[in-house]
């Protein structure tokens, strides 16, 4: 089966000639989920952007499907692939359902208005995401788990293949974080994910690429990616895996190098 993206040695140097991200691959089957996991400034935001084509690789490709999305038409890269950013809308004017059309813009010709399909995309977004009885409401008010649900539902009525999700559960509380984690998994698309949390990586990514420097320090299933010794090393910490009494489950600890 081929991949359904591939970075073909792929990499990023800033204008003034930093390597901010080396030579990268990766190939991902379609619906598998990766996470991405580094200390700050390891490449993560970096390898993200070359995915959603706001930056184009320096060296190296990135394919969908096998095609280069930078031979594609911006138009069709926006229909299938969707990016939900860090960078949240909390001042808008905008209802949660203006937010969620948004998503159906790459999906139009010149002035054309959305008609019933654009609608019923709308609606089923806003369904997915436990959303309809907030479609009224300005973004504004929402806490940040709502509004972070807002702009998954924006993504998807995108009609994505891929979904690009840079550190979704940042400055959300335990119940959210395991929430947004649990609708993604659910969602049926391809799909790449920064995280903070490594052991939200470990338990709901199928694979994980950890990234030190911007460098691949490990990549593959969460267990032979992220042991103690790759995460000691990329991350300047003691590192012990444990499990959790309650749920049996993988944990790992880390600690302050003596």
């Amino acid at each position: 089966m081929s991949a359904h993206l591939t970075l073909e040695g792929s990499g990023w140097t800033s204008p003034g000639g930093q390597v901010i991200l080396h030579p990268l691959n990766l190939d991902l089957s379609r619906q598998a989920i990766l996470g991405i996991v580094g200390p700050n400034g390891a490449g993560k935001s970096t390898a993200l952007r070359l995915v959603y084509r706001y930056l184009r690789p320096t060296i190296g490709r990135v394919l969908l499907s096998g095609e280069d999305i930078w031979r594609m038409d911006p138009r069709a890269v926006a229909c299938r692939i969707a990016a939900v950013l860090q960078e949240q809308p909390t001042d808008f004017a905008l209802t949660v359902r203006e937010i969620v059309a948004l998503g159906r813009a790459p999906h139009r010709r010149g002035l054309a208005r959305g008609g019933a399909r654009d609608a019923g995309v709308i609606a089923a977004a806003l369904d997915r995401l436990r959303l309809a009885g907030l479609a009224d409401r300005r973004i504004g008010t929402l806490s940040g788990g709502e509004r972070q649900r807002a702009m998954i539902a924006r993504a998807l009525a995108q009609e994505p293949e891929l979904l690009v999700l840079d550190e979704p559960t940042n400055h959300l509380d335990i119940r959210h974080q395991l929430e947004a984690l649990a609708l993604i998994r659910d969602l049926g698309l391809t799909i790449i994910v920064s995280l903070h949390d490594i052991n939200l990586a470990a338990t709901h990514c199928d694979q994980v690429l950890l990234l030190d420097g911007g460098r691949a320090v490990a990549q593959g299933r969460p267990e032979a990616a992220l042991t103690p010794a790759t995460l000691s090393a990329a991350f300047d910490v003691t590192t012990r895996a444990d499990r959790l009494i309650i749920a049996d489950l993988p944990h790992l600890t880390f600690h302050l190098k003596s």
